[in-house]
Parts: structure tokens; C-alpha cells; sequence
């Protein structure tokens, strides 16, 4: 099935062709050789010029055609490449953007991108093979980020490592290692033969997020900022959780070393939450703790029993006030993602407990032997 699909180079570039040639000769000679069936190129107005003059009008890919079939490479019908595989990046009124300058044009470019990987990505018959060399460092960035919203298990991506015999460039032009070309190096005079330039081919490790989301939209929305903010919907949250110190027996709690003052029903629930205690549990756990017996030298405990909060099970509201009094002390100490450990209505605890220090666990009959009751 593997071999079936068809294989699509795709690249960003800015006004340096070269990056392409060198992706396309690194691909034919890496350890899994891969030949593309197809090339396409992300590229602006004046990028685009000079692609079509270099690899195009000076016969450049036509060349390296030519070199790898020498090299025994079977190019048969693969790298396809002309004119429709040129894909410009358009402004809003659907002109070539000249140049990615600002943070309109790079949010277009970023559209642009997710809207045509999107076709490709659609198709169960593809493998995509993106190189992100080229193209200014948001053109970049952007295809990156793309692929790991749309990227699938076949799809890889690459930047292509050129050896530092070329840094400062060399003459003539090194589009790919041409048999029988000498290069020379423009800052040192240094003289490189073909065989000593080979450039290294890097496949960048990137996290496919597509089946975090795929399920959950009925489409892909076009707009990429869309995209991202749907997904940031179903995935967990990106906070670096604090980390949490709870005296149960004492009963004051800590957030990144900052004590947070709150009430005892808020303590009781956060014990309980902290401890793992299912959301739909907590109502039912609360009304046992406030009538449970042999509590009075617990001085925090014995101040709950007391109260008001929990004494009557025909009150199933006292929860969520006491969950919404919870957050708000949690985020005035500091824990801005509160809603990780004290849900809104229902919502599943998703608050990495193993963040949780606990002091006096075992002490307190809220936990009987550190499992709450």
C-alpha cells in the first residue's frame, strides 16, 4: 500500500532555487532513497522570477535530470515539475504578494499553505515529503506549524544541511554536487570538487496533531488562526502546571510556595479533587465527610462539620458555588489554569496529580490511608 501512494515534494522558498535542487538530490541519495513523483513549490511574486529563470530558462533542472538518470536513479514519469506546480502565495485581493513582509502577508502565506496541503492531506493516496529550507524564517516556521496540523503517519518533513564549505556561498551557483564541477569559495578562494560537497539531509521529529482533532470537526476550517484556535479547544491545556503542597492535617495549601488562604469547604474539596476524586463523586463525598464522626481533633475538619456548607444533600448547588469559590482563590495564588484541577460542571480533572506534595496524608480521616474516603 505504502509503495501506491504518491509521492509529493513540497517546499517553501524565498529567492534561493537552490534550496530546492539540494532537496530534491539529498532525497534521490539519502539512506532511504526517495524519489518524488511531484514536486510544489510555496513562493512569492519575486521568488517565483528567479525560479523560473535558474532552474527553469538556464536548464538547470533539465540538468539535474540528466545527472541523476546517469546515476542510475529511475526518473521515469517522477518529478514532475512546470509551470501549475508554482504555487504563488496571493494577498487578499488575490495578487501575487511580492515579498513576505509583514504579519498580514505571513498570516496569508499561512492560509495558503494549510488550504493546499489541505487537498493533499485529504487524499488517502498521497505521501508528503516537505522541506521547510527554504523561504524566509516565518515562511518557515509557518509550514512547520501546518504540517503538525495537518501531517498524517506517512507525511515527513525536512530541512536540508548544507556542508560548511558552502557557508558564504560558492561560484558557480551549488544547486546540486554536478559530476566534474569545481566550486569555488567566495570569502576564502578555497576549491571544492563535486564528490567533497554533499549535503545532509535532516528529518525533522514533528507531533501530528490531526488525530487529536480530526474526529471532533465536521471539516477542516480554511483559516489557519481557525484551525489553531479549534484545535486549543480539544487539546489538553499548554500551561506548565505549579506545583501543589497540601497539609491535610494542618489545613493550608501551598501554590509554587505561595500559601493560598480559603475556606474549609474549599480545603475539603480540594483534598478530595487532589486525591483523584471523580468530579461526579464529590457532592456525595462532601455530605459523608460533614457527618462523619470522631473528627474534633482536626481542627480545620471539625470547623467544615460546623458549618453550613454540606449539611443538607437536598442542596446539590453548594458544589458548584464551592467549586467556583475554589478557583478564584486558586488563580489569586497564582494557578492560572485552575480549571485543570476544579472543572466547570462535569468536566473530567485533567490536572497532572502527580504535582500534588502532600504532608500529614495519612493522618486525616478525609484520607483513610492516603485513598480519599
Amino acid at each position: 500500500m505504502t509503495s501506491a501512494r504518491r509521492k509529493i515534494l513540497i517546499a517553501g522558498m524565498g529567492t534561493s532555487p537552490a534550496v530546492l535542487t539540494n532537496a530534491v538530490w539529498a532525497l534521490a541519495h539519502g539512506e532511504k532513497p526517495v524519489v518524488p513523483d511531484e514536486i510544489v513549490v510555496f513562493i512569492t511574486k519575486n521568488g517565483k522570477a528567479l525560479l523560473k529563470k535558474e532552474l527553469f530558462d538556464d536548464g538547470v533542472c533539465a540538468d539535474m535530470l540528466k545527472s541523476l538518470s546517469r546515476e542510475g536513479i529511475d526518473i521515469e514519469g517522477k518529478l514532475i515539475f512546470g509551470e501549475t506546480s508554482i504555487r504563488s502565495i496571493p494577498d487578499v485581493k488575490g495578487n501575487e504578494i511580492d515579498d513576505l513582509r509583514t504579519g498580514d502577508d505571513n498570516l496569508r502565506a499561512a492560509d495558503f499553505m494549510l488550504g493546499e496541503l489541505r487537498k493533499y492531506t485529504e487524499d488517502n493516496g498521497t505521501e508528503l515529503h516537505v522541506s521547510i529550507a527554504g523561504g524566509r524564517k516565518t515562511m518557515s516556521a509557518l509550514l512547520f506549524s501546518c504540517m503538525s496540523l495537518l501531517g498524517r503517519e506517512q507525511d515527513k518533513v525536512y530541512h536540508v544541511l548544507l556542508p560548511p564549505a558552502l557557508e558564504g556561498g560558492v561560484t558557480p551557483t551549488f544547486y546540486y554536487p554536478k559530476r566534474g564541477t569545481t566550486y569555488t569559495a567566495r570569502c576564502t578562494g578555497k576549491k571544492y570538487k563535486s564528490k567533497d560537497l554533499q549535503c545532509e539531509l535532516f528529518e525533522v521529529p514533528f507531533v501530528r496533531m490531526r488525530g487529536w482533532y480530526h474526529e471532533k470537526f465536521k471539516e477542516i476550517p480554511p483559516s489557519y488562526r481557525t484551525l489553531i484556535s479549534k484545535v486549543q479547544t480539544v487539546a489538553p491545556p499548554a500551561v506548565a502546571y505549579p506545583e501543589i503542597e497540601i497539609d491535610a492535617w494542618n489545613g493550608w495549601v501551598k501554590i509554587d510556595g505561595k500559601f493560598a488562604p480559603m475556606s474549609k469547604a474549599c480545603f475539603a474539596m480540594l483534598l478530595l479533587l487532589a486525591d483523584g476524586c471523580p468530579t461526579k463523586d464529590l457532592h456525595g463525598k462532601l455530605l459523608a465527610l460533614h457527618k462523619r464522626p470522631g473528627t474534633a481533633k482536626c481542627d480545620w475538619l471539625a470547623s467544615f462539620q460546623e458549618g453550613s456548607r454540606f449539611a443538607d444533600e437536598n442542596c446539590p448547588e453548594d458544589v458548584y458555588k464551592v467549586q467556583s469559590e475554589l478557583r478564584k482563590k486558586l488563580k489569586s495564588a497564582g494557578f492560572s489554569a485552575s480549571e485543570s484541577l476544579v472543572p466547570q460542571r462535569g468536566a473530567p480533572v485533567t490536572f497532572l496529580l502527580r504535582r500534588v506534595k502532600w504532608w500529614n496524608r495519612g493522618d486525616v480521616p478525609v484520607l483513610d490511608g492516603g485513598r480519599a474516603i
